[in-house]
């Protein structure tokens, strides 16, 4: 792309749906601007546990399986990106039998080619040796492990290699002319295009809407403890969830290891926290589950907005009342593992395409954002 002529299309965002979706659309010749208010991956994209795994609802998992495709061949593509042909699977725990029988069931019946297997006491601990000796799991042959960041670092690479241009740093904001976005404006100055992406996370809502009474895309944080490889994962690194209710703070247990660090969370909290406050709550509940996590050493922490829509799914599609203008937002804790699917669908409808969206995620169903 040539920086003296407009792009055609301009992605708002540089997470992992605006960086697959700027990859994309200049796969197929698009010029293409993309713009990042912080830095890429500064969000959810790269501040997150590190798993692609089934969402278990019947509209997303519409979106996951397209993603796991998208990943492996961007595998082939991307050289610094991995990510693993078989998944390492997924464990669902509690401390109750009933509850993960009752969970098994319920996955069962709504996705039967999931095979499941529920497994507590010495046959739990045969799989994960250093599980609590009281919790109960039901096994799963899905989620794969892969670095945080690393998927939005993958396709960011590709879209600079295919011409898009990149501005990181930079605040963006939508210039309107009539019922048509004509482009977006950057430090004051104003870049036209047919079209614009808005991908911009849990910012999505403000810049479709500045004035705020257009909000169904809210950030919910959150905390992540990075710890050295507790001593577990005996079986390659299965990714570890508890299907019980939230405790308070909206605290649940997930465990993911890559690449010798474990990804222990997380909460789910409406307020922006004081990350550290967290640490130990993040970790003692850990240890109800994986009693060696309390013991493994502290590496980091992170904190993340989650873009999460009213209704727990995205938006994808054109916005209602302003012509040219797309969005691909709201995936929540959903991101990485629906992300590029969503991207895809966002790329083929910006190119003219008809791509099959699911009703479900048409942006209308929360009005306009300027009406």
């Amino acid at each position: 792309m040539h920086a003296t002529r407009s792009p055609d299309i301009i992605v708002v965002g540089g997470g992992i749906v605006g960086t697959a979706a700027a990859a994309f659309l200049a796969q197929e010749g698009a010029r293409v601007l993309l713009v990042e208010r912080d830095g890429l991956a500064s969000g959810a994209s790269g501040a997150n546990s590190g798993a692609v795994q089934h969402p278990f609802d019947p509209v997303l998992t519409q979106l996951y399986h397209p993603t796991l495709a998208l990943y492996q061949a961007l595998a082939e593509e991307a050289p610094g990106f991995r990510i693993d042909s078989r998944p390492a699977g997924l464990l669902l725990l509690a401390h109750d039998e009933a509850t993960v029988r009752a969970e098994a069931a319920a996955m069962t019946s709504a996705y039967p080619y999931l095979a499941t297997e529920v497994v507590g006491g010495a046959a739990l601990q045969a799989i994960e040796p250093a599980m609590a000796p009281d919790v109960w799991g039901c096994l799963f042959d899905v989620a794969y492990p892969i670095a945080p960041g690393a998927g939005t670092y993958a396709y960011a690479t590709l879209a600079e290699e295919r011409g898009v241009v990149i501005r990181a740093g930079r605040a963006a904001s939508l210039e309107v002319d009539g019922d048509r976005v004509a482009g977006v404006r950057v430090d004051g100055r104003l870049f036209r295009a047919d079209a614009v992406l808005a991908a911009a996370g849990p910012g999505t809502s403000a810049l479709l809407d500045p004035t705020g009474r257009w909000a169904p895309i809210a950030p919910v944080w959150g905390v992540v403890v990075e710890t050295a490889h507790a001593a577990h994962a005996a079986h390659g690194g299965m990714v570890l969830e508890s299907v019980e209710a939230y405790g308070p703070g909206g605290l649940n247990f997930h465990y993911v290891l890559c690449d010798g660090a474990g990804s222990v969370g997380s909460t789910h909290l409406d307020d922006e926290p004081v990350p550290a406050d967290w640490i130990e709550r993040v970790l003692l509940n850990a240890a109800g589950f994986v009693p060696a996590i309390a013991d493994a050493a502290i590496r980091s922490v992170r904190c993340c907005p989650r873009p999460q829509s009213a209704d727990g799914r995205p938006l994808i599609g054109w916005v209602p009342g302003l012509r040219g203008l797309a969005v691909c937002a709201g995936h929540g804790p959903w991101g990485v593992s629906t992300g590029p699917g969503s991207a895809r669908l966002a790329a083929d409808l910006l190119l003219g395409r008809s791509p099959i969206i699911p009703p479900e995620l048409d942006p209308a169903r929360f009005g306009a954002p300027r009406g």
